[in-house]
């Protein structure tokens, strides 16, 4: 607030504190520029029968749309913690939009996923699912994968009913796994994450 401020003390030693306000507030602070920002959203890892059919939902949350250049899906298994398939990205993202890539990720405990800026060796977002990585190697560097609170081991994706790992709310990212990922029944490819028993 603009104004002015008088101090001066009294007899006893006390200050006081005199403000007379006026003139114009100062302008709010201008808002924060757009930027991308991508997270896994939802994983299919284990299907009823033959585990074809896999798939991984990356969305674009942020507030700009995102180049796909040079960003890649990397799995990750966790037996030894090491990259076993990646899968380059290419094109762009609109805000709000979301990109179903085709693939099989491994089902056992722990396995991994990670989305990774590829010029610059940098951890985009990352899940850990039945057990818990916290050194990938992916390309130069090493990665932790838990974002916050390991997702329960309990918390997985089922070969006797159909279903998904998902963002609950649609591509909530709280930067804690627990409270962000669950089962759901209901596999929504390209559609916003819904929960189901």
């Amino acid at each position: 607030m603009a104004g002015q401020v008088e101090v001066g003390s009294t007899a006893t030693d006390l200050i006081t504190l005199t403000c007379e306000t006026g003139g114009t507030p100062p302008p709010p602070p201008p808002p924060p520029p757009a930027s991308a920002r991508l997270v896994i959203n939802e994983v299919d890892y284990d299907q009823v029968g033959a585990d074809t059919g896999g798939f991984v939902e990356i969305a674009n949350v942020g507030t700009a749309a995102a180049v796909l250049d040079g960003i890649a899906l990397v799995l990750v298994n966790g037996g030894d913690s090491a990259e076993y398939a990646r899968r380059a990205l290419t094109g762009s993202l609109a805000v709000g939009a979301k990109i179903v890539v085709a693939v099989d990720p491994q089902n056992g405990a722990p396995d991994g996923l990670a989305l990774v800026d590829t010029a610059t060796d940098t951890l985009l977002d990352a899940l850990s699912y039945e057990g818990a990585i916290h050194a990938a190697t992916i390309g130069t560097g090493v990665f932790d994968l838990v974002e916050g609170t390991m997702l329960p081991v309990d918390v997985a994706d089922s070969n006797t009913v159909e279903g998904v790992l998902a963002r609950i709310p649609d591509g909530s990212d709280t930067g804690n796994a627990a409270a962000d990922w669950t089962f759901t029944t209901t596999p929504t490819p390209g559609a916003a994450n819904v929960k189901t028993p």
